[in-house]
């Protein structure tokens, strides 16, 4: 039946479903003012049973408010579940009719109003949960969203099925008696009973909780829609408490029967035309610690009031109570409000923290990464989400990548330098549109930091290439001296020698004297070479390679014992020997100058890609802050120079260790630490 009605409006066009939708509201309201009408010329007349105004909203409001639906969307199903509840207004309409036909005058087909007004009242039993179930789209999710549909459809089938054929006065008024009744099926009143006691104390909470889960599973507009609707529960659930409260005063009652009829199809039209018209979020966060704050304030004063003195009630004693109940109440609201924003609205929290934390996190990083890395951090913290990842001139994640992310394109100054990726909390979530906007504003805040730090990875990449260059260059070059102009100008010292010898055995003493001049000079033009090609690179790591060199600086120390664990050391880059060399020389003589160790000792691994070296002692250790002196600082920059890593750190037992890590390519290194 329901695909052959499918099929049925897929062949109406849009525009004749809209009049449908609107014939149908316009007939609800026209039987309910018809009821209006009739009743108030029956109560001029005749003594008649009061009617109810909450009973003339629910036929007049929600069908209007179905119109207003189905103008927005014609096809979806809620629009046309409100429209149907105009059936109830009909209902009305026919038992007024049957009421003037038994009390004032016969009036012809009274026998059809008065078997209508028996069962008419069915729509109370179904409307309500299907429509908790269907919107706002008009589909049902799950199985048991299904479930819970076909039993509530049943159950107000089964009631309707009853009223039809069991004898017995309606509801209307007792005087309309069924007139098809049949006498047997009396007990039949019975499965009524069940039927509604199920549609309105078991489906309804029921689909009430799979709207709660339904709408922390959804985002969007129809989070924001779903929310409205709840608002909307929520003002319906108070006044039908407060109703039932104030039974004793039917006048006040009914009207918050009004009230509670009215919120569903209010917020209904406020989410489907102007979901943002107001924070639904905020309404709904406030709509549901006032509920809570009120429970509270109810059951204790409640509770206090009954075990101490029921007579305390409407006393200054009790009335005492009670403000102090409610002061404690307002106390603990923050509380209940943290509660529910960090448990229904996640984001609430994480946009309210989300810049200072940002701001806090940046001002304390000591470079661009390291802001970066903290702002993924943050923003995954604060906003919730398993992963939370930059992937551009710099990748950075935090979190674990699942199958599905999202991303959003980084720009800073007008180019795009990677994409922010973000995990929605669960399979098959999206984002809010004000998640979208604060999840844009964190990928702008992350371009600036790639970018930033892009350029300072440029710069050091720029600068190993220059220092590898250039120890590169030194070694040639102190080759070249040593080896090339260093022995050629000592050459010509001896050759300037001999010459001076033989002019003085020939007698001529003044060019002798001249040549010895020349030979002086080329001498010392000799050792000014020498200093050079030592000071552009320790000739040690020449004379005797890297090995024996680190063996050197531990060796013949007097009373601290040396000792090494070398790995082979040979044809390694030019400014890894330097840095290495440099930095354990450094090390061990501070070891000497301020440890008061008795042991060090230098050990050193290589592989393919690094260099590891460790200076280690059995001293007193250093200071919890040392002074970045002279040493330290020159440590620091030479192992920076080559792209690579400096620690201190304390050694079990007692002593430091200072650790270098180097890269055997540092060019390479820093690319690859760009994409990590």
């Amino acid at each position: 039946m329901s695909d052959f009605v499918h099929r049925l409006a897929g062949r109406v066009g849009d525009a004749a479903l809209r009049r449908i939708g609107l014939a149908g509201g316009i007939v609800a309201v026209a039987c309910v003012l018809g009821t209006i009408v009739l009743n108030h010329e029956l109560t001029q007349r005749v003594e008649v049973d009061p009617m109810f105004a909450s009973d003339l909203v629910l036929g007049s409001v929600w069908p209007a408010a179905g119109v207003v639906v189905l103008h927005q969307q014609p096809r979806n199903r809620c629009g046309w579940l409100l429209v149907a509840t105009g059936l109830i207004s009909v209902y009305l309409l026919m038992g007024q009719y049957s009421v003037w036909s038994a009390k004032v005058a016969p009036l012809p087909g009274a026998a059809v109003s008065d078997w209508v007004s028996m069962f008419g009242f069915g729509v109370y039993f179904v409307v309500l949960p299907l429509l908790t179930l269907i919107f706002p789209d008009g589909r049902l999710g799950s199985r048991p969203e299904k479930f819970l549909a076909v039993s509530a459809l049943s159950a107000a089938g089964a009631a309707i099925l009853a009223r039809m054929v069991v004898p017995g006065p309606a509801d209307v008024d007792s005087v309309i008696r069924n007139p098809i009744g049949i006498s047997a099926l009396e007990p039949l009143n019975f499965v009524t009973l069940v039927s509604s006691f199920y549609c309105l104390a078991v489906a309804t909470p029921l689909t009430v909780i799979a709207l709660v889960m339904r709408t922390r599973r959804t985002v969007g507009v129809q989070r924001a829609q779903l929310q409205w609707f709840m608002v909307g529960g929520i003002v319906m659930a108070c006044s039908l408490i407060v109703a039932l409260l104030l039974r004793d005063d039917s006048r006040l009652g009914d009207t918050f029967f009004v009230v509670a009829l009215l919120a569903p199809p209010v917020a209904i039209v406020l989410a489907t035309l102007r979901y943002r018209l107001v924070d639904a979020e905020f309404a709904l966060s406030r709509s549901i610690v006032l509920v809570l704050v009120v429970v509270l304030v109810a059951t204790v004063g409640g509770l206090v009031l009954w075990q101490i003195d029921p007579e305390l009630a409407g006393s200054r004693a009790g009335i005492a109570l009670v403000v102090v109940c409610v002061l404690a109440a307002f106390a603990v609201r923050a509380v209940l409000q943290r509660v529910i924003d960090d448990w229904w609205f996640p984001q609430l929290r994480g946009s309210r923290t989300l810049a200072p934390r940002i701001s806090e996190a940046v001002s304390l990083s000591s470079e661009p990464r390291a802001a970066l890395t903290d702002l993924i951090s943050v923003l995954r913290t604060e906003l919730r989400m398993p992963y939370v990842a930059f992937d551009g001139v710099v990748r950075v994640s935090a979190g674990r990548r699942p199958e599905r992310v999202v991303s959003i394109e980084a720009i800073a100054l007008g180019r795009s330098v990677g994409q922010l990726e973000v995990a929605p909390r669960r399979a098959g979530d999206g984002f809010s549109v004000d998640e979208r906007r604060l999840l844009e504003q964190a990928a702008a805040h992350a371009a600036m930091m790639a970018y930033a730090a892009s350029l300072v990875m440029e710069t050091e990449i720029s600068r190993s290439r220059i220092v590898t260059a250039r120890e590169e260059e030194r070694r040639r070059l102190r080759n070249d001296l040593h080896d090339g102009v260093g022995p050629s100008l000592a050459g010509i010292a001896l050759q300037m020698d001999a010459l001076a010898a033989a002019l003085e055995r020939g007698g001529d003493r003044e060019d002798a004297e001249n040549a010895r001049a020349i030979r002086d000079r080329v001498r010392e033009t000799v050792a000014q070479v020498r200093a050079v090609s030592h000071g552009l690179r320790p000739p040690v790591l020449d004379q005797l390679g890297l090995e024996q060199a680190l063996r050197q600086l531990v060796d013949g120390l007097g009373v601290i014992e040396g000792s090494t664990g070398l790995d082979d050391l040979t044809e390694l880059p030019a400014a890894a020997e330097v840095a290495t060399y440099a930095i354990a020389a450094e090390a061990v003589a501070n070891v000497v100058r301020h440890s008061a160790a008795s042991r060090v000792r230098i050990d050193v691994e290589r592989d393919e890609s690094s260099l590891e070296l460790r200076v280690s002692d059995n001293g007193r250790g250093m200071p919890g802050r040392p002074a970045p002196g002279v040493g330290l600082t020159s440590m620091r920059q030479r192992a920076t120079e080559v792209g690579g890593r400096l620690e201190h750190l304390s050694a079990t037992g007692g002593g430091t260790v200072v650790r270098l890590v180097l890269p055997m390519d540092p060019v390479l290194a820093q690319e690859k630490v760009a994409q990590a």
